[in-house]
């Protein structure tokens, strides 16, 4: 095996391992957020007095859960792209797609790191905050939707 060839292997292994890492979060996090849907779920069954106020605590858990979790899927897409654009010419049409994808996944996960930074600000009252971290998700989405834009009507992958 070449050198150039050891490296490539050796980089593509360790991208793969860093995806996995990435999903595995992201799986793990889906998952606590599912229980704490679930303990809503019975929180809300109980006859106990402040199981409303208990109930609507734990769903909100379970969104800034889910979208940790999502952000974190994301983050595995963009590893994944730029992994994808070491295997073509830099500046070549596809090598600029890829990117692009990447950069666009780092958009939508920061949108969702947003989104969970809000519902904990609401969770503690602190409906400014929320707001600024909702406007600040709006952002980055319409980051992440101008690279998508930008490559499906300008480029194909080929």
């Amino acid at each position: 095996m070449t050198t150039e060839v050891a490296a490539v292997a050796v980089v593509g292994a360790a991208t793969a391992s860093r995806t996995r890492r990435l999903r595995d979060e992201a799986d793990r996090l889906w998952s606590v957020a599912a229980g704490h849907r679930t303990l809503a779920d019975e929180l809300e069954a109980s006859e106990e007095p402040d199981s409303f106020h208990r109930a609507k605590s734990q769903r909100m858990l379970g969104e800034v859960a889910a979208h940790h979790g999502f952000a974190y899927h994301e983050l595995a897409n963009a590893a994944e792209a730029r992994a994808a654009a070491q295997e073509h010419r830099r500046e070549s049409p596809q090598w600029t797609i890829l990117i692009d994808r990447s950069f666009a996944a780092i958009r939508r996960a920061e949108a969702h790191h947003e989104r969970a930074a809000a519902y904990t600000a609401r969770t503690v009252g602190d409906e400014a905050v929320a707001r600024r971290h909702e406007e600040a998700a709006r952002e980055a989405d319409g980051r992440a939707m101008a690279f998508a834009v930008d490559t499906s009507s300008t480029r194909r992958l080929g």
